[in-house]
């Protein structure tokens, strides 16, 4: 025979027999004590035996209640389990950590973030900070679900969707020589002192220009926020890619485009595989691609009035 035994008349049971009291323990769990007693009855039903003595002033065990008790406060704890098991899957399918650079976060993800929470309120996007040459490492490292970065090879695991380019340009001090300017020659700030964000960007533009052009000056730093500070104090220009703008607003910066040749940089969406059917990441990465193919083949910055 086949026993249909519910948490609900385990709970009444379990909490009746430890209360001595069909009173109290209807108080307890919040019922009344007909429906109390109803789903006791059910459990002792199923299990084709009395559980609880019952008397005039007093409930207590039966033996076989007794015996059964313990297995039945077991039941439960497992089934608590189970539930705060649930629970914790299903927050950790509306929780979305992302990693980005802070530039392209402060010029780029600030409408997709407004509008995909407005599309979905129940996912929750928390951006995580890593260093710039160690974002894609995050996602390899499961650090984050997904990453916006510059492309690169990465881990079999790891899912790269080309989103934009971007064109490289240098910011300037509003009254540097070379701020009048709308764009310049590579061969006209080879002397100059030149800051770059991280490491990446240096070697990516050794290989696009060639060996001819050799940088006099150079300074590294972690993040763009430094780059640009150093900027407004008159301590170099910063090559950066053209959706910096936003960013150099506060000191004035001006943003010169580079030629001679262009050098544009191409921006990935790097997904952890392993996590890319979780819900929460599935329709966050949707609406990235969606959002980015609005800007085509041009470059990002080109179409940031329209689009960001």
């Amino acid at each position: 025979m086949t026993m249909r035994i519910t948490f609900r008349q385990l709970r009444a049971f379990v909490t009746t027999a430890h209360l001595n009291s069909f009173v109290d323990a209807a108080r307890a769990l919040h019922i009344t004590q007909a429906a109390l007693s109803n789903s006791v009855r059910e459990l002792e039903s199923a299990v084709g035996f009395r559980l609880l003595e019952r008397t005039t002033r007093r409930v207590r065990l039966s033996r076989e209640g007794e015996q059964l008790l313990p297995h039945a406060v077991h039941a439960l704890d497992a089934l608590k389990q189970i539930e705060q098991s649930a629970a914790q899957l299903r927050e950790r399918h509306q929780i979305v950590k992302i990693a980005t650079s802070r530039l392209v976060g402060w010029s780029l993800m600030t409408r997709i973030y407004h509008d995909f929470h407005a599309a979905y309120p129940d996912v929750r996007l928390t951006p995580v900070d890593v260093k710039v040459d160690d974002i894609r490492a995050s996602v390899e490292q499961g650090q984050v679900d997904l990453a916006i970065s510059t492309h690169s090879p990465v881990a079999e695991h790891v899912i790269a969707t080309p989103l934009f380019q971007s064109r490289i340009c240098v910011v300037c001090p509003p009254r540097h020589p070379l701020a009048r300017r709308k764009r310049l020659r590579w061969k006209e700030i080879v002397d100059e002192p030149l800051i770059f964000v991280g490491n990446l960007p240096l070697l990516h533009l050794a290989r696009q220009l060639g060996p001819e052009f050799r940088f006099s000056q150079v300074r590294q730093v972690g993040d763009t926020t430094a780059a640009l500070s150093l900027v407004a104090a008159g301590m170099g220009l910063a090559v950066c890619p053209g959706f910096v703008e936003p960013a150099t607003r506060v000191h004035q910066l001006k943003v010169v485009e580079l030629e001679a040749p262009v050098v544009s940089r191409q921006y990935s969406l790097f997904v952890d595989s392993r996590r890319a059917d979780i819900e929460g990441v599935r329709r966050f990465c949707d609406f990235v691609r969606e959002y980015f193919a609005k800007v085509g083949k041009g470059h990002v910055e080109d179409a940031a009035g329209e689009v960001f």
